[in-house]
């Protein structure tokens, strides 16, 4: 089969083709979950391959390495595979996919490029290989914010943020319940995160409340869970079987064999199993497209990297599928809400060195914008907006906010849901059928969604294909486009310059040379 990408992943290889050429040998790829990370090594590796030079796509888990393996197969790229006992060991292959734990014990292979997979978290033998004098190698991370990560790297490449990614239909938006969570108040801080064992014990008070909250906002789907620790994900399987609820873990108690037939099975639309409940084994390269429901029953102190990573695990889109639903029984979507809407806005414009850099305190007005609101009555966690955009509930009204009537600012600040249904869907229909080529119904569906959510904040109870589209007014079309430019700006490419590439690199399938 033959590899076709989608424009914006032809522009990030364009940008990091660009990176080199300013003389950059150890380029980090900032791409959302979802964005086609390994279609993106796929066709640079493809250009290595075909220009009679070695590299290696390098992996942290077997898991990861069966995967890429497979997908290089679909895309017709040989290879072979540098694992302990693996069948298709073959050194004499220009490509490699390889086991950072093996090559950790033995030699690396020979290369002129490799390809780092999820380098956020970054191995000591990594670490070592990048630092080679004649190393060129790329990144590839949904969350390049791990402290003292451009150590490691010379310079970022942004793909289009998560939110640019949601507005296109390419990834779904997240609809989040803040529940019930447990105390953390004087839990031991080890390493920067609260100690395992005791947030383990923390969790189990709430196991009943994880289990219910499914039951009442779950809707039966398909689902992920993340645990405190593997005894709380044992509790958390045995009370949703008690319920009724079909679920297996995936943890590192479970031996290999199990959890492959236990994946293999969720992978089918129609599984028997509507829940896996893991750690962090699934927090990485898991990716289940059907799957629209995530709980997140691990609290966590500082990693908003790890808690990034488990919102795209069900961020993929598929039919049928309009929104993803997250549980939060850990108070991670509200304590990291700054920082994780960030990225999914502009993305990562430069990497930690590790040098300590004095922040500005926020001002009390920008901290409050930045606070998200909870809704008293369903319990939905959304950005500051005049009424819940789940059920409805309408806040206290300012009275000293005066409003210009009949404006879409005013339309908007009403939090009148049938109004802003009426006055504002019809036009951003017509925006979709007009501007952005939709592919189908569905497609067109997401796609309005998001833009509608990103005027209003809200959901349209309303379907594209059911809708008499109006030409957008002036301002509708401004705002639309305002929010388009806004996008332009933050990804403007990497202004190219002639300067030494790593050598393989070449012309084929559109990598510069």
């Amino acid at each position: 089969m033959k590899l076709e990408l989608r424009p914006e992943q032809q522009q990030v290889i364009d940008d990091v083709s660009a990176a080199f050429k300013a003389g950059h040998k150890r380029v980090m790829v900032s791409a959302a979950c979802g964005f086609g990370k390994t279609e993106l090594a796929t066709a640079m590796l493809l250009a290595t391959h075909e220009n009679g030079k070695r590299g290696a796509f390098v992996a942290d888990r077997i898991s990861l390495c069966a995967q890429t393996s497979e997908r290089f197969d679909k895309y017709e790229l040989p290879h072979g595979v540098i694992q302990a006992d693996h069948e298709r060991f073959a050194p004499s292959k220009l490509i490699q996919v390889v086991s950072v734990q093996t090559v950790s014990r033995r030699r690396w292979p020979e290369t002129n490029l490799i390809v780092v997979d999820e380098a956020h978290v970054i191995h000591e033998a990594v670490k070592k290989k990048l630092h080679e004098k004649d190393c060129f190698a790329i990144g590839l991370s949904a969350t390049p914010i791990t402290p003292g990560l451009g150590k490691h790297f010379d310079t970022v490449v942004n793909a289009p943020p998560t939110n640019r990614l949601i507005e296109r239909g390419l990834l779904v938006p997240l609809r989040i319940f803040s529940c019930v969570e447990p105390d953390m108040a004087g839990v031991k801080v080890t390493a920067g995160e609260w100690e395992r064992e005791e947030t383990g014990r923390r969790a189990l008070q709430v196991v009943g409340d994880v289990v219910a909250e499914y039951v009442k906002n779950g809707e039966g789907k398909k689902f992920i869970g993340f645990a405190a620790s593997i005894s709380h994900a044992q509790e958390l399987q045995r009370q949703f079987l008690a319920a009724g609820i079909n679920v297996a873990t995936y943890t590192a108690n479970d031996l290999p064999e199990d959890r492959s037939d236990v994946v293999r099975e969720f992978r089918k639309v129609n599984s028997s199993i509507r829940g896996l409940l893991s750690v962090e084994a699934l927090t990485r390269g898991f990716d289940v497209a059907d799957v629209e429901v995530l709980i997140l029953a691990r609290p966590l102190r500082k990693s908003v990297a790890v808690h990034v990573q488990m919102l795209g695990r069900v961020m993929r889109t598929a039919p049928g599928k309009t929104v993803a639903t997250v549980l939060c029984h850990s108070g991670n979507c509200a304590r990291f809400w700054q920082a994780w809407n960030e990225l999914f806005e502009v993305g990562v414009t430069k990497l930690d060195d590790g040098t300590k850099t004095k922040k500005e305190k926020p001002k009390p007005k920008e901290l409050a914008e930045a606070a998200p609101m909870k809704c008293p009555g369903c319990g939905h966690l959304h950005r500051p907006m005049p009424f819940c955009p789940s059920c409805g509930f309408e806040y206290p009204k300012r009275a000293s906010v005066q409003h210009e009537a009949g404006t879409l600012k005013e339309i908007v600040a009403s939090g009148d849901r049938n109004l802003m249904r009426k006055e504002i869907w019809p036009q951003v229909c017509w925006h979709v059928a007009h501007k952005k080529s939709p592919r189908d119904d569905a497609h067109a569906q997401r796609m309005a969604q998001a833009i509608y959510a990103e005027m209003t904040g809200g959901v349209a109870m309303a379907r594209f294909e059911n809708t008499r589209a109006t030409e957008c007014t002036p301002e509708v079309a401004a705002r639309i486009r305002a929010n388009q430019q806004r996008w332009i700006m933050a990804n403007r490419a990497v202004e190219r310059k002639t300067r030494p590439v790593p050598e393989g690199w070449g012309e084929t399938r559109g990598v510069a040379t």
